[in-house]
């Protein structure tokens, strides 16, 4: 039975990720306290859990586990105790807009946990566009709502410091994963960089002292699979929804050299970029900012 179940929002807020609290009313509250144990026993009951593997595809009867997963501030001092505390989320556009994730804090016994949700601008109820009857007529929301989701991406223990999850690329829109991962080699850069759907101008550059940054992300990409799984043209058009050019030569992506559009390409191709629900604000996901 989960107790003390309190709702709270991951939002970016000049440039940062921070926790808002999502009041409910107690009959809802209680409602979505029986709704959410019931995803978080379908989420974690009769699912084996094995050491997260970048180069693996869980099956539907696994889950990744991180143990001695270092949260994120935003995350670090706060339990179902806390929550009641924090800032409102907003009515305004703009707060909703910036939503990257869902989180319900409870305890499940004594034990704390944090279950979270993955969040899309699909779920957001726009005042205008949402048609709700009121006795014999339709009306609409005058502010902004959220539509909840019915699964679960993510639980975190923060006493044991054990994070499970059954897709990565998902759970790393909202909470920061990419520093799980083992850097990518100068070599292991070189052997992404020769697929055969890439065109890098000047491989030597890109593999003259890159950061930390760039070969995680080339290590990521590695085990996406996302060139193998992807077309040219797929992964343009991708590109053209968030901002980004994608230039095409003789039928393959031109990987630049250049390190900021390097950077925006790595972006596109893990899927580290999102727009908001609202306005459709761009922003990167894990630097936590507004993306160029």
């Amino acid at each position: 039975m989960l107790d003390n179940f309190h709702l709270a929002v991951i939002v970016v807020n000049n440039d940062s990720d921070v926790l808002r609290q999502v009041p409910l009313q107690q009959d809802l509250q209680d409602s979505l306290a029986e709704d959410w144990e019931g995803q978080y026993n379908e989420f974690t009951q009769g699912k084996d859990e094995i050491a997260f593997d970048a180069g693996y595809q869980p099956e539907q009867d696994e889950n990744f586990r991180l143990t001695g997963y270092e949260s994120p501030v935003w995350l670090a001092k706060e339990d179902s105790r806390t929550v009641p505390d924090l800032e409102i989320i907003g009515h305004d556009d703009t707060s909703v807009d910036a939503i990257k994730g869902v989180a319900a804090f409870a305890r499940d016994e004594s034990t704390e946990l944090v279950l979270f949700q993955n969040f899309s601008r699909s779920r957001v109820i726009r005042p205008g566009s949402s048609l709700l009857l009121s006795g014999d007529t339709y009306g609409t929301v005058s502010t902004p709502g959220l539509m909840l989701g019915s699964k679960l991406s993510a639980v975190y223990w923060p006493v044991e410091r054990k994070l499970i999850f059954h897709n990565f690329r998902t759970v790393n829109t909202f909470l920061p994963l990419a520093d799980v991962y083992r850097e990518a080699s100068s070599d292991e850069i070189l052997k992404v960089l020769a697929h055969e759907r890439l065109a890098p101008e000047d491989p030597g550059a890109i593999v003259s002292d890159p950061s930390q940054w760039f070969r995680k992300r080339f290590a990521m990409l590695r085990d996406s699979k996302v060139l193998d799984r992807y077309s040219v043209d797929e992964i343009k058009s991708y590109g053209e929804k968030h901002q980004v050019t994608v230039d095409i030569k003789n039928g393959k992506i031109v990987f630049p050299a250049n390190k900021g559009s390097a950077k925006k390409l790595l972006q596109i191709l893990n899927e580290e970029r999102f727009r908001g629900g609202i306005t459709g604000t761009l922003y990167e996901t894990n630097s936590k900012k507004k993306a160029d």
